[in-house]
């Protein structure tokens, strides 16, 4: 049994709902997987105690692949079809869908907008008060992606993520990058309105 809890198994869901989005697949598709989404959050217990026999989710309102994918993340960590449909994003907007928080439509923005492709570049960014800049992001975003890009160059690894864990021996030198800008760089006051 995985540590994946209700809230990291819709993490999940919600992510692929919005790649298929994107891909602009069925719309009753991204409707089911959000709606699954929607109904382990609301679920008091924990989802893993509802696997059956057959390792399949058997909770109501879940459809037999939807079951089955469900009881595959439950069960391993690990959805398949998740990994895959992150294989079809560009290397860079998977890679920051590692920070937490960051999803497909914000990792793509960063990459696009800003030409961001890990945490490293996150945490930089941050720091210089790039991020802030953009449309519909501010300072408490800003901050929460500096936070998040930090836990992931401390090695952090999000529990159902769609790229591999780094190798132990790359942690140390990404936390002495960490430790050499964070003495280098503060926050950036914010801007105000002209």
């Amino acid at each position: 049994m995985s540590s994946v809890t209700n809230k990291d198994a819709a993490e999940v869901l919600f992510n692929v709902a919005t790649i298929l989005e994107l891909a602009e697949d069925n719309p009753y598709r991204v409707r089911a997987y959000r709606r699954a989404a929607r109904l382990l959050l609301r679920n008091p217990d924990d989802a893993g105690l509802h696997l059956n026999d057959k390792h399949e989710l058997d909770l109501p309102g879940l459809g037999p692949r939807l079951r089955k994918k469900l009881g595959e993340l439950l069960s391993t960590g690990r959805m398949n079809f998740y990994v895959e449909l992150c294989a079809d994003l560009p290397d860079e907007v998977a890679s920051l869908m590692e920070i937490p928080t960051v999803g497909p439509k914000t990792g793509r923005r960063l990459h696009e907008e800003l030409g961001l492709s890990t945490a490293q570049d996150v945490y930089v960014a941050a720091q210089q008060g790039k991020i802030r800049q953009l449309f519909g992001f501010g300072v408490k975003r800003e901050r929460q992606l500096l936070e998040g890009a930090e836990m992931v160059l401390g090695g952090f690894h999000k529990v159902a993520s769609p790229v591999p864990p780094p190798e132990p021996d790359e942690l140390p030198l990404q936390l002495d990058l960490v430790r050499e800008q964070r003495s280098d760089l503060v926050i950036a006051p914010e801007r105000e309105a002209a």
